[in-house]
C-alpha cells in the first residue's frame, strides 16, 4: 500500500457485520446505504412531526408512479450494436453532434457542454431502472407493502435475466461517436448509478420475492460486467483518466466489488485514491483544475467532488478513509468542498464557464455540505446545510439512507 496514503488516512480493518432485514440475515454490504440509518429513519418515518416526513412522503409518491414505470431494456432501441445484437449496451458522446458541412453530418464534431438529445439510445433505459428500483425498494423497507417489492423485482428479471430482453454485460458499444469510434472507454461513466442500483439488489434479497436462481443468476452477470470492467481496453483507459471519468469508474467498480464481497480489490482500489486522484486532481486552495477546465466548470465540479464523497463512503465501509487525507500540496476532499461553498449566493465571483444550470449541482453540493460534519467531524456544515439547504433538500430520497451527521 503506498506510503502517503499510509500517513493520512485512518486504516480500520472493520469485520464485516450481519444485517437483520425482514426475517433473512445477509452480509452488510451496502456500497453507499447505512443500514444503521435506515433502521432508525424506519421507526419514525410516518411521523408527521419528523424532520425526514418531508422525504418519506416525497418517497411513496415517486414509488407510486414507479409501479406503473417501464419495463426497461437494452433490446426496446430501434437499432442493432456494431456487436450484431440489440442485447448490447448503446449511447453516444453526449456533446458530440453531425457536421452540417459534411455528407450525413459524419464525422460528428464536438460542442462540450451542449447536450445531443439524440446520444442516449440506452442510457435513458439504465436510469429509468436505476430511479424506479431505488423508490421501490425503499418504499417496501419503509412501509412493508409488497406491491412495491414485487414491482422492483421484475424490472431487475427483465434487465439481468430475461433472455429476450437481458442486457449483455458489458461497454463496448457505449459513448459511441459516428464517424469516429464504436465506443470509448469515457462511456463506463454512464453507469455510475450502479451506486445505488447495487445497494437496490441487496436489499431487495431481503424481500424474498427472487429465488436464489434468479438472485444467482443477477450475481453472475456483475461478475462478468465486473470482469469486462476490470480486463478491458475500455476499463483500462477510464481508469486511466486523469479527470472525473476515473473517479467516476473508481465507485463503478469498488460498488460492484462490494456487491459480490470482494473486499480485497475495494480495499485496494480505494487506497489508490490518494495518489492517483486526490494528488493530481485537487491543489492547496480546493480547485479542480481538470473539471474547471470545461464549459460547465461548476457543474463538473460538483460532480466530481460527489464521486470523490461517494468513493470515501465505500471506502468507509471498508475500514479505510479517504476523507482525512491531504496531498503534498494540501489539497483535500474537505479544502474543494470549502472552495465550492465558497461560492453559494456568490455566483458573480465564479471565474470560470458554467453554460448549463446551476441549480441542480448546487443541490447536490447541499448533499454533500449535509455529510461532510461526519465526514470531518465539523458541525459548522450542519449550520451551513439548515441555513443554506434544507428548506429546498429536505424531500431527498438520499436522507433516509444515509445520516447527515
Amino acid at each position: 500500500m503506498n506510503s502517503i496514503f499510509k500517513r493520512y488516512c485512518l486504516l480500520l480493518f472493520l469485520p464485516v457485520s450481519l444485517i437483520s432485514c425482514g426475517n433473512d440475515i445477509l452480509p452488510q454490504h451496502f456500497a453507499g446505504w447505512n443500514f444503521e440509518h435506515m433502521k432508525k429513519v424506519k421507526k419514525e418515518v410516518k411521523d408527521t412531526k419528523s424532520s425526514i416526513h418531508p422525504a418519506f412522503e416525497k418517497l411513496i409518491t415517486d414509488a407510486e408512479s414507479a409501479l406503473t414505470s417501464g419495463p426497461f431494456s437494452v433490446t426496446y432501441k430501434n437499432s442493432v450494436s456494431p456487436g450484431g445484437t440489440k442485447h448490447d449496451y448503446m449511447s453516444r458522446g453526449p456533446y458530440w453532434w453531425p457536421d452540417s458541412t459534411k455528407p450525413g453530418g459524419i464525422p460528428y464534431i464536438r460542442r462540450d457542454g451542449v447536450h445531443n438529445p439524440e446520444a442516449g439510445i440506452d442510457r435513458n433505459q439504465f436510469g429509468g431502472l436505476v430511479s424506479s428500483t431505488r423508490s421501490l425498494a425503499l418504499a417496501w423497507y419503509f412501509t412493508g407493502e409488497k406491491k412495491y417489492a414485487v414491482k422492483a423485482a421484475d424490472l431487475l428479471r427483465i434487465w439481468f435475466l430475461d433472455t429476450a430482453t437481458l442486457m449483455n454485460p458489458h461497454l463496448e458499444y457505449a459513448q459511441s461517436i459516428p464517424g469516429i469510434t464504436k465506443g470509448r472507454g469515457i462511456g463506463i461513466i454512464d453507469f455510475r448509478g450502479m451506486y445505488t442500483l447495487v445497494d437496490v439488489i441487496s436489499l431487495l434479497k431481503c424481500s424474498g420475492l427472487m429465488n436464489q436462481s434468479e438472485l444467482d443468476g443477477i450475481e453472475k452477470w456483475f461478475s462478468d460486467f465486473f470482469t469486462w470492467l476490470t480486463t478491458s481496453s475500455n476499463g483500462k483507459d477510464e481508469d486511466n483518466a486523469r479527470n472525473n471519468h476515473s473517479v467516476a469508474y473508481d465507485v463503478i467498480v469498488t460498488s460492484i466489488a462490494r456487491f459480490l464481497g470482494n473486499d480485497e480489490y475495494v480495499v485496494r482500489k480505494i487506497s489508490e485514491i490518494p495518489f492517483r486522484r486526490i494528488d493530481p486532481m485537487i491543489e492547496a486552495d480546493g480547485r479542480q483544475p481538470e473539471e474547471l477546465a470545461r464549459t460547465n466548470g461548476w457543474g463538473y465540479s460538483v460532480m466530481n467532488l460527489n464521486q470523490f464523497f461517494d468513493a470515501g463512503e465505500i471506502g468507509l465501509k471498508s475500514g479505510l478513509n479517504i476523507f482525512e487525507y491531504k496531498n503534498p500540496e494540501g489539497g483535500s476532499l474537505k479544502g474543494a468542498l470549502d472552495f465550492l461553498i465558497g461560492f453559494i449566493g456568490n455566483k458573480e465571483e465564479w471565474k470560470w464557464q458554467q453554460i448549463g444550470e446551476w441549480d441542480g449541482p448546487e443541490n447536490r453540493l447541499g448533499l454533500m455540505v449535509r455529510s461532510a460534519s461526519g465526514y470531518f467531524r465539523d458541525p459548522n456544515y450542519q449550520k451551513i446545510w439548515k441555513e443554506k439547504f434544507y428548506e429546498k433538500m429536505k424531500n431527498d430520497w438520499s436522507i433516509l439512507v444515509s445520516p447527515g451527521e
